[in-house]
């Protein structure tokens, strides 16, 4: 049953008379004045105000926050569009700088938090906000936050941002404007691009969405995560870690469909905690969140493999890392991204239709996708994954028929990164196919948001090539940020390789040290406290993953080894330290690199360096050949 609306029907048909036929105008000019930022120096900050209809039929202002660098003669200008939708800028004004350094050489910057965001009359709704990344989004619970956001919802289309975007430009004094966007930034540019290709200059889109309308199925995402998966084990990198992650997925999709999954995890205490993985579902929100972290990603292949094989313990302990900390409506509005999805997206069913009718329409459009589009999954991962389901209940409001334009031919760097699962660069070369003059780059062993996360440079390289109007060509050719594939990890201590026992414990000492600095990292790149549980048992706090120090407690990977001790992080991907072991032998081993160690085990003395090859065989825990020395007491 349909929730009951907070406005009658006959307000939303006056709404709707009021702007079916509604056609853009040109924005006025809106009076904005900047000044020095009070807490970001070398900005300038200002409001604009805009119509929160640009048509002007349906009265109201909004007010747009916008900081600008300082003009100077001969540098264009250089508009940054955030993510989401619903993420803001403005706060993030020295990011962006840091971000699109390359190309502030030829360029101003302006951010802006786009309507509905930041401090641009933020849309809140609690009952969303306080949803973390893995929880399901209840229809219900959507039509509820759209009743109290009312019929002003229907203004908060990415094309009314457009048209701030515009109001902006005209603010601005400027003729023509160059456009950066990240992941749903881009959308934004392209439409921009569309409306106005008069005053576009060039592109820079990063993580690009597709150039159709977004699909609320979300296919593109779907049908290319197995390429994503393959691409990363490819070259051997998942040795000791799976044979097929494609298999493993679909065993583990499989098991969900049956009901949540759940087992044990240790806290920062230490202290063993019910974890449940609630459906197939909440496993694509985990897989497809990695591509933001890197450490958790390089987890994914062994983690699902160990979950296939009956020992899930891994794949739990990553279900706080995807669901995340709380975040706070003005860095990232989820009532805006909920809103903004559906007005945008190509639903099954018009928002200006019953709701009552929408549900079979949903099932009709289900049922012609061929299943080979999104397998391993079920059709019913897919509807609650998408818009689908989120906009079922949506309060109806007018459909606009906006026609899309075709885009410009101007110049445009379209970058993406090879193991991004939520813009899989497959959408960039769609793009690309309509811009002529596109030259497009991608970074191996990289997720989303490429000028962010590439450490190789190759991205900045990019850019700057393109800015200064050089040849592009091929920058990342031959880099990656990919990290190590991690090993399955051992159910039990007979599973590490070694001849003996001692040795056995000692890799598997190197092992458990490497996992607890992976671990660290992983929740540092996730924006959680850097301390927690060990996968079988104690805990670990870091004061700083990258350069700091790894403090662990009874911290245990193999089941029946425990170590304790203090470990020096160098620069992020090795440890240095003495600690102590229990468990089935005890001892005190010098950690030396993740590669070396030496120490007293049993009572004897103990030696061990592994060969450092790539991919998952040099992970300590990893089957295959390691040269292995032992002096004997």
């Amino acid at each position: 049953m349909a929730p009951r609306l907070s406005r009658s029907s006959v307000a939303v048909a006056a709404l709707t008379g009021a702007i079916a036929a509604l056609a853009f105008v040109a924005p006025s000019a809106g009076a904005m004045t900047l000044r020095p930022c009070v807490t970001q120096a070398g900005w300038n900050c200002g409001v604009l105000g805009v119509p929160l209809d640009h048509a002007g039929v349906v009265p109201g202002r909004l007010h747009i926050a916008v900081a600008a660098q300082p003009a100077r003669a001969g540098r264009g200008t250089l508009i940054a569009l955030s993510g989401g939708p619903g993420q803001s800028s403005v706060a993030d004004a020295d990011s962006w700088a840091s971000t699109l350094e390359a190309a502030l050489g030829r360029y101003r910057l302006v951010v802006l938090d786009q309507r509905g965001t930041g401090q641009s009359g933020v849309l809140r709704c609690s009952a969303l906000q306080d949803l973390d990344g893995l929880q399901p989004v209840a229809p219900e619970v959507i039509a509820q936050c759209q009743q109290r956001i009312g019929p002003r919802r229907a203004f908060y289309r990415t094309l009314d941002s457009v048209e701030d975007i515009e109001a902006l430009r005209v603010a601005l004094g400027v003729r023509r404007i160059a456009l950066a966007g990240i992941s749903y930034g881009t959308w934004v540019a392209q439409e921009y691009a569309r409306r106005y290709p008069q005053h576009v200059d060039r592109l820079i889109l990063d993580s690009v969405v597709g150039p159709g309308e977004p699909d609320a199925l979300l296919l593109d995402t779907f049908s290319r995560m197995p390429r994503v998966l393959r691409e990363q084990c490819a070259g051997g990198r998942c040795r000791g870690a799976t044979a097929s992650p494609i298999a493993d997925l679909a065993a583990v999709a499989t098991r969900l469909r049956r009901g949540p999954l759940s087992g044990t995890r240790y806290d920062g205490s230490g202290r063993p905690r019910r974890v449940t993985l609630r459906s197939e579902d909440a496993l694509f929100a985990l897989l497809s969140s990695a591509d933001l972290n890197p450490y958790m990603q390089a987890r994914l292949p062994g983690a699902l493999a160990a979950a296939a094989a009956g020992d899930p313990a891994a794949l739990l302990r990553l279900v706080p890392i995807a669901a995340g900390e709380p975040i706070a409506a003005p860095s990232l509005s989820v009532a805006l991204n909920i809103t903004t999805g559906c007005l945008d997206t190509a639903l099954p069913y018009a928002l200006s239709s019953p709701l009552a009718g929408r549900t079979a329409l949903v099932d009709r459009a289900l049922a012609a996708v061929d299943p080979a589009l999104y397998a391993p999954w079920s059709a019913a991962a897919v509807r609650a994954s998408g818009y689908v389901d989120d906009c079922v209940l949506f309060p109806q409001v007018p459909t606009v028929a906006a026609p899309r334009r075709a885009l410009p031919d101007v110049r445009a760097l379209l970058l993406g990164g090879r193991l991004d699962m939520r813009t899989p660069v497959e959408n960039a070369r769609e793009l690309a196919a309509l811009l002529p003059r596109a030259s497009i780059v991608t970074v191996a062993g990289t997720g989303h948001d490429t000028l962010d996360s590439d450490g190789t440079g190759c991205i900045q390289e990019a850019l700057r090539r393109f800015v200064n109007a050089l040849r592009v060509g091929d920058p990342c050719q031959g880099r990656t940020n990919q990290r190590r594939v991690a090993a399955r990890p051992p159910v039990t201590i007979d599973a590490v390789p070694g001849s003996d026992l001692r040795l056995r414990v000692l890799r598997a000492v190197l092992a458990t040290a490497d996992e607890a600095r992976q671990t660290a990292l992983e929740a540092a790149y996730a924006g959680v406290p850097t301390r927690g549980g060990g996968l079988r048992g104690g805990r670990y706090v870091a004061d700083d993953p990258y350069f700091g120090t790894l403090i662990l407690r009874g911290y245990a990977y193999v089941p029946g080894v425990r170590i304790s001790g203090r470990l020096r992080v160098l620069a992020g991907e090795d440890v240095q330290g003495t600690v102590r072991v229990r468990g089935a032998l005890t001892g005190t081993v010098r950690v030396s690199s993740r590669l070396r160690a030496n120490g007293t085990l049993g009572g004897r003395q103990v030696r061990l360096t592994l060969g450092a090859r790539s991919g998952a065989d040099d992970a300590p825990a990893a089957a295959g050949a390691a040269s292995l020395s032992r002096a004997r007491r």
